[in-house]
């Protein structure tokens, strides 16, 4: 399998997590000292909140149902232990409280390879104003 293939797969593998409201699996695909700049603040996740489970695993719950997650434009460039991909995503889903939300967003993700496997060391999320 080629890093490429190997960093699409740990791709997929996390938007499968987040889908199934598996926060363990979503966690896991990350690196425990990431930089996170999300949508939701603060404007920096601390790399301690960004992989707690139990927080992540709130967040899932709180979909009505599963999020639903479409990674679109995915590129993704790797060179040795270093790589970086951007996409363009979409959020959807109904929250426990009825609400509709239908997010586009565009990512980049940072990833390393550590013990022979690539972790998520860097994620930036942003919307189009």
């Amino acid at each position: 399998m080629s890093e490429v293939d190997a960093i699409r797969r740990v791709i997929e593998d996390r938007v499968r997590a987040l889908r199934d409201k598996d926060a363990a699996a979503a966690v896991a695909m990350l690196d425990p000292d990431i930089v996170a700049f999300e949508v939701a603040g603060p404007l920096q996740v601390p790399a301690a909140q960004a992989t707690d489970v139990a927080a992540t695993q709130a967040w899932l719950d709180s979909f009505d149902g599963p999020p639903e997650v479409e990674i679109e434009e995915l590129a993704i460039h790797a060179d040795g232990s270093v790589a970086f991909c951007h996409s363009l995503n979409r959020l959807s889903g109904v929250m426990a409280d009825g609400r509709k939300i239908d997010l586009r967003m565009r990512s980049t993700l940072g990833l390393r390879k550590v013990g022979g496997a690539w972790k998520i060391v860097h994620a930036h999320t942003s919307v189009p104003r």
